[in-house]
């Protein structure tokens, strides 16, 4: 009977691990569960002062870092913008070396299966 208990014990942490390690590869929950976390995008020049045009964006639907990194890789992906994505308040921060219309950068964020909203300019 003790071996038998035993290993069940084993039997459960093994199916864990497993649960564990598929999660980690294929992605979280929310939005990822059956593909793996995008690779993230980094923008050649990640030094704010080097981008005048700041705007601000509160967007809907980031849960878990797999939204941040979609927000971001959608923004990061084009050159001479650099955006950095706040979860507390669920805000994005676009840094733009070029004026940026606020149609063309809600399309980019929409684009990523997210809502936006401009707060300011």
């Amino acid at each position: 009977m003790p071996i038998l208990v035993g290993f069940i014990v084993i039997a459960c942490a093994a199916l864990i691990v497993l649960a564990t390690v598929r999660r980690i590869r294929r992605g979280g929950g929310c939005c990822g569960e059956h593909e793996g976390a995008p690779k993230k995008i980094r923008p050649a020049d990640r030094d704010k002062s080097h981008y005048p045009y700041r705007y601000t964006a509160r967007v809907e639907g980031i849960v878990c870092a797999n939204c941040v990194r979609r927000v971001e890789n959608s923004f990061n992906s084009r050159g001479g913008i650099y955006a950095k994505v706040n979860t507390d308040d669920n805000t994005v921060m676009i840094y733009s070396k070029s004026p940026l219309e606020r149609r063309e950068a809600a399309q980019m964020i929409d684009g990523s299966y997210y809502l936006a909203d401009f707060v300011e300019a």
